[in-house]
C-alpha cells in the first residue's frame, strides 16, 4: 500500500519513508501468520504425541481381572486334570474388590496338595463348590462341566463282614467315559475318625474300558474276601475314576459311595 504525495524533493522522501515502513508493516504481518502456523502445527504434533502416550500406557498396564483371566486360560488343562476340581474364578471380598483365584473344588474327594497356593502373581483360594453361591458358580471362568455325571451306588447302604457288594457304575453324560482298567478304576476308602484314607484296590484287567453315554457298567465285590483286608466294621465309601476328552483335552470324571460294615 502506497501513499499518495506530490512528487517533489521533500514529498519524494516522505513516499520512500512511507514505502518503507508499510514494507516492514507487511513483513511483520507474514511473519506473525507464519508464526501461527506454525504453532498451529507443533501443537497438533504435540496433541498426537500426548495421544500415543498415553494409548502406549494404556495397553501396557493389565487390568487385573484380565491377567486372572489370562492364568485361568493358560493353566486350564492342569486345573481340571486335578481330580475333584470342578472349576474356578476371580476370587473377591465382600465389597466386590478382587483378591486373587477361587478354585472350587468337590471337597469330599480332593486332594488339596495337588493345587498350588499360587498362581503367578495371585493367591489361591480352594472353596468347596457346595458352599459357593448360585453367583460364584455361574460366574467361574473355567469349569469341569461333567461334575456329577459319573454316578456310582451300591445295592445296600449297610453289610455285614464278608457279605458281597454290588457296585454300579452309570454314564450319565452324552460322552464316552475312559477307565484304566476293566473294573472302572474303582477302589476302597475307609474314614479313619478325621479324614478318608486308602483301604484297597480292586483288582481288574489293566486294559482301556469305556462306558458309553447313559450306559451303566457293574461289579461285584466280596468284602473281605482278601485276608489282608478284611474290612473290619467302618464306614467305607467306593470311588470311581475315569476321564473324557473333550475340545482335545482330557477331564476328570469321579464319582463315589458311602456304605456301613457293621
Amino acid at each position: 500500500m502506497y501513499a499518495k504525495v506530490s512528487f517533489s524533493s521533500v514529498n519524494h522522501e516522505a513516499y520512500i519513508i512511507l514505502y518503507y515502513q508499510n514494507s516492514e508493516i507487511s513483513s511483520n504481518m507474514m511473519r506473525n501468520g507464519m508464526n501461527k502456523r506454525a504453532l498451529v502445527i507443533l501443537g497438533s504434533l504435540m496433541a498426537l504425541a500426548l495421544t500415543g502416550i498415553v494409548f502406549l500406557a494404556q495397553i501396557s498396564i493389565t487390568p487385573t481381572d484380565t491377567k486372572i483371566i489370562n492364568i485361568l486360560e493358560e493353566n486350564r488343562r492342569n486345573l481340571l486334570g486335578i481330580v475333584g476340581v470342578v472349576g474356578a474364578g476371580i476370587a473377591r471380598d465382600e465389597n466386590n474388590r478382587t483378591m486373587g483365584i477361587a478354585v472350587y473344588v468337590d471337597d469330599a474327594i480332593i486332594s488339596t496338595q495337588e493345587i498350588p497356593s499360587k498362581m503367578g502373581e495371585f493367591r489361591v483360594y480352594i472353596k468347596d463348590i457346595d458352599e459357593a453361591s448360585d453367583f460364584e458358580k455361574e460366574k467361574m471362568l473355567i469349569r469341569n462341566t461333567h461334575y456329577h455325571l459319573l454316578k456310582v451306588t451300591t445295592d445296600k447302604e449297610i453289610y455285614q463282614q464278608n457279605e458281597t457288594i454290588i457296585i454300579t457304575i452309570g454314564n450319565l453324560s452324552n460322552e464316552n467315559f475312559t477307565f484304566s482298567n476293566s473294573v472302572y478304576g474303582i477302589f476302597f476308602e475307609r474314614w479313619n475318625g478325621d479324614s478318608w484314607e486308602f483301604y484297597t484296590g480292586v483288582v481288574g484287567l489293566q486294559v482301556i474300558t469305556y462306558l458309553k453315554p447313559k450306559e451303566e457298567g457293574k461289579i461285584t465285590y466280596h468284602l473281605g474276601g482278601e485276608a489282608e483286608r478284611p474290612f473290619p466294621s467302618g464306614k467305607y465309601r467306593v470311588i470311581s475314576k475315569g476321564w473324557l476328552e473333550h475340545n482335545k483335552e482330557n477331564i476328570n470324571v469321579w464319582g463315589y459311595a458311602e456304605f456301613i460294615v457293621q
